[in-house]
């Protein structure tokens, strides 16, 4: 597999000490071979993007250990296959976890005070902990999150591109899911198992 870049060395160099134009750079050289071969996949639009953001966040996580690689386009390629696993695994646990999820539902009366209640802490301390995020980060999480439009959906909302999108969405859920975990174990399982996070 051919690299994008004639000197692939001196882009990945640039972006393993920081430089975010090289970063940039890289991405649009490289989102569409990545999401094609999400889209083989993963079969969907939305998931395809997930693999998409993944890969290129965990680039820019682990930059310092870019310029180790020898063939950056067949490494990247390899990277978003283990990433599509990775994530069609995740599916298959959170659909067994649905699944289970309804057989419990069935179980209980549907004017459970426990359960309205727990309903209602989650509801505020999500509320809580979408304060901590700038407007455009919670704007960004409540249409993606809450509302469920797919990434492409919220960019034409808000006017941003899907890459803006993807950022503002990366880390809103990063300080979410923090917010969450700081302040009730129990209530990021309760999200993760009804898929906000």
């Amino acid at each position: 597999m051919e690299n994008i870049f004639k000197d692939d060395d001196y882009i990945l160099v640039s972006i393993s000490e920081g430089n975010e134009r090289a970063f940039e750079r890289l991405f649009y050289a490289y989102k569409d071979k990545v999401y094609g071969v999400a889209l083989i996949f993963m079969k969907n639009n939305t998931d395809a993007e997930e693999v998409l953001q993944d890969v290129f966040s965990r680039i820019w996580k682990y930059r310092k250990k870019l310029p180790e690689i020898k063939n950056f386009s067949a490494w990247v390629i390899t990277a978003t296959r283990h990433r599509c696993l990775t994530l069609l695994k995740k599916i298959a646990v959170e659909h067994n976890k649905r699944a289970a999820m309804q057989i419990i539902s069935k179980n209980q009366t549907m004017k459970d005070p426990e359960n309205e209640i727990q309903q209602k802490e989650l509801q505020d301390l999500l509320q809580t902990a979408l304060l901590c995020l700038t407007p455009q980060q919670r704007k960004v999480f409540e249409l993606s999150r809450l509302q469920g439009l797919d990434r492409r959906d919220v960019a034409s909302t808000l006017g941003l591109s899907p890459a803006t999108v993807s950022v503002h969405l990366t880390i809103a859920l990063r300080r979410v899911r923090s917010f969450l975990f700081e302040h009730s174990y129990e209530t990021l399982l309760i999200c993760v198992l009804i898929n906000i996070l």
